[in-house]
């Protein structure tokens, strides 16, 4: 590996670019774990209070309702596991991404042309969508049904 020589303008913005790079790559991971823990404390909450709802607020509940409960509780546990999954998934597809990366830069002389992508990191963005998604159709079907069974 080349080293750097810092009294080289060029080679002084590489270093600034390499350690910026860094920062934001630190930065996308704290986020993402921010977000999976957001998401399994909120459905898992969510979830709790909505048996705590029907126990204790509202134990008459209007029958043409149950479907939005159903719907609600289906959906904060698909939003459950796809955050669960997706940590199995991250954790692969980071081993996957160094393979990757160890692959072409020992290929980088013989192959310039050849880019490997990663599927299971598009597997991991997919199953954070379908995490948030998931949760917010059960906050919607959950706030629906409060509200009916509260008026009545």
């Amino acid at each position: 590996m080349n080293e750097i020589d810092l009294t080289n303008n060029n080679d002084l913005k590489y270093k600034v670019y390499l350690e910026e790079r860094s920062s934001l790559i630190d930065a996308k991971r704290e986020g993402s774990l921010l977000f999976d823990k957001a998401i399994l404390t909120l459905a898992a909450g969510a979830f709790g209070l909505s048996l705590t709802f029907i126990r204790q607020v509202a134990p008459n509940i209007i029958p043409e309702t149950i479907f939005l409960l159903i719907c609600a509780w289906t959906m904060f546990c698909i939003s459950l596991l796809s955050t669960l999954i997706s940590f199995l998934t991250s954790q692969v597809a980071c081993s996957k991404q160094i393979e990757i990366l160890e692959t072409e830069d020992l290929d980088n002389q013989s192959n310039q042309d050849k880019k490997s992508y990663n599927k299971l990191s598009i597997c991991t963005w997919r199953l954070n969508i379908l995490s948030i998604s998931t949760f917010i159709i059960g906050v919607i079907s959950l706030a629906i049904f409060s509200i009916f069974n509260l008026l009545s």
